[in-house]
């Protein structure tokens, strides 16, 4: 029963605690990706993950842009690749489950997305989900409040 869980007051990332050697990302994180760390890691090498954004990864597979086909908001030109592109390819957004990528421009994209409709309400709530404690993401959401 959910009353039984305990829950804390703020979530935190685990490298605020410890020192993190890699970080995987995704909700869930990309098996394949997860192979590679462990054999780079066996082998003594840096794993070879994608450092482009997720939009760029839908160019490279050939995935029609949800958001310039369809107005539909999307994430993907500010998040990680590595997902596969699984919600693009379904005619979704992204969501922005692989966090952040290094230098998004969230502010840029927040505009374009403002000129397809969206509030500053409904930006909000987009920077606000899977990845909403991440700098970038969060910082963009408060810009909207």
């Amino acid at each position: 029963r959910p009353d039984f869980i305990d829950t804390l007051a703020q979530s935190t990332a685990i490298a605020e605690h410890v020192p993190v050697d890699f970080e995987l990302r995704g909700c869930p994180i990309n098996k394949q990706q997860l192979l590679d760390v462990l054999s780079a890691h066996l082998a003594d090498r840096k794993p070879n993950v994608a450092r482009h954004s997720q939009c760029m990864e839908c160019k490279l597979s050939g995935t029609i842009c949800v958001m310039v086909a369809h107005g539909t908001p999307c994430l993907g030109p500010v998040t990680q690749a590595g997902c596969g592109n699984l919600c693009p390819s379904c005619n979704r957004g992204c969501y922005g489950c692989f966090g952040p990528m290094e230098t998004p421009n969230a502010a840029s994209l927040s505009s374009q997305l403002a000129t397809l409709g969206q509030t500053p309400r409904q930006l909000k709530q987009l920077y606000r989900s899977y990845n909403a404690n991440a700098p970038a993401f969060r910082a963009e959401s408060l810009r909207h409040e």
